[in-house]
């Protein structure tokens, strides 16, 4: 039965979560490593300049570190976390004996912009600006020129080992690796796709309409969230998160329905609106040929990848179709691809089943293992 501990996994999130938006010391993740609970750094970046050629004063970044990075700086890794989520969420992975084990890597884990209005020291974002509405409209690629300063300007590191992510952190990693060629040694995307399709734009585009319907949206110049529309918008995008089988298996009683709405509206609410419209519009738009010189052509940005890539799919993703894998595996120059299957779909990416979590780690290790 995956109910139990589909919940178990979103408690605990969930419970982080309401923590650190209460100002109580935030606790260490169930996943977390044995003694491990890294501080929490926020970076000032001074004036960031847009892809729209906007500029955001006093922009700053949030992020943790693991482990130490070595003399010729040559073992840093990034890592990039999902959607509606923080620098916690790949926790799974990192650990002693574990894929990104911090005696051997140095590991970056950033929260990407606006990721929660609601974390005041969280990376700069629509609501923690206070420029609400007024907040540029940004891309991936943005989202990927912030940690692509914080590495090296701040870090000083010219060269990463490796940058990884699940869903949005997946589309990160391709950016990186088309606009960055020279300063990643390999990607892993993990379940996402080089190219929002147009079903899952329409998913994406209509919670946005539903949320600005809210009475209390404001424009989108609120000053308390408005979590009705919130709620609904973001469970309209729901059901693409985990499988056919998943919710037959576990949503066939009505108290096991109200289990998992109680759960996900909990989730739902501990986000700000804004932050997550701007953030579902960034993923809505996203196609790695939109980079600079490929005029849109998906298949031409991906053949430009110098990096090795290792994709890690599920074999039933809602969100991610076939079609979208077998074009990244096909016009990618180095890449290896591994197929997991699990009932969890895309929800698998992020650290809730525990065979995937085997599978990745084993992958992810036996990959860097052949990095230099």
């Amino acid at each position: 039965m995956l109910f139990p501990l589909r919940v178990i996994g979103i408690l605990a999130l969930f419970s982080y979560i309401a923590a650190t938006h209460s100002g109580a010391p935030a606790p260490k993740p169930a996943n977390a490593p044995a003694g491990a609970h890294p501080q929490h750094q926020v970076a000032n970046l001074g004036d960031f300049k847009f892809e729209s050629g906007d500029v955001v004063k006093d922009f700053k970044v949030s992020y943790v570190t693991h482990g130490k990075l070595n003399k010729d700086k040559s073992n840093a890794v990034l890592v990039m976390h999902p959607f509606l989520s923080d620098h916690h969420l790949l926790d799974f992975l990192i650990g002693p004996g574990k894929a990104l084990d911090p005696n051997r890597f140095f590991i970056v884990a950033t929260d990407f912009i606006g990721n929660s209005g609601l974390q005041h020291d969280i990376t700069t974002g629509p609501t923690n600006s206070g420029l609400k509405i007024e907040f540029p409209r940004y891309t991936v690629l943005d989202s990927v020129n912030v940690e692509y300063k914080l590495l090296k300007e701040q870090l000083g590191i010219s060269r990463m080992l490796c940058v990884l992510g699940p869903s949005i952190g997946a589309m990160k990693s391709y950016q990186f690796a088309v606009s960055y060629p020279s300063f990643i040694a390999s990607a892993v995307p993990i379940m996402g796709s080089p190219v929002t399709s147009p079903r899952m734009r329409w998913v994406l585009n209509n919670a946005i309409d539903i949320m600005a319907m809210d009475s209390g949206w404001q424009g989108g110049n609120y000053e308390v969230n408005p979590t009705g529309g919130l709620v609904i918008g973001l469970t309209a995008w729901l059901p693409y998160v985990y499988t056919e089988k998943y919710y037959a298996e576990n949503l066939r009683t009505p108290q096991q329905q109200r289990d998992f709405r109680k759960v996900w509206h909990g989730i739902f609410t501990s986000n700000d609106a804004r932050d997550v419209y701007y953030q579902m519009r960034m993923w809505a738009a996203f196609n790695i040929g939109d980079s600079k010189g490929f005029g849109g052509n998906t298949q031409a940005a991906l053949k430009s990848i110098k990096a090795p890539v290792l994709l890690l799919t599920a074999k039933e993703d809602l969100m991610i179709s076939a079609a979208e894998i077998a074009l990244a595996k096909s016009a990618i120059p180095n890449v290896s691809h591994v197929e997991i299957d699990t009932a969890f779909g895309h929800a698998a990416c992020c650290g809730l089943d525990p065979e995937v979590n085997k599978i990745m780690n084993r992958e992810i290790t036996a990959f860097l293992a052949k990095i230099k």
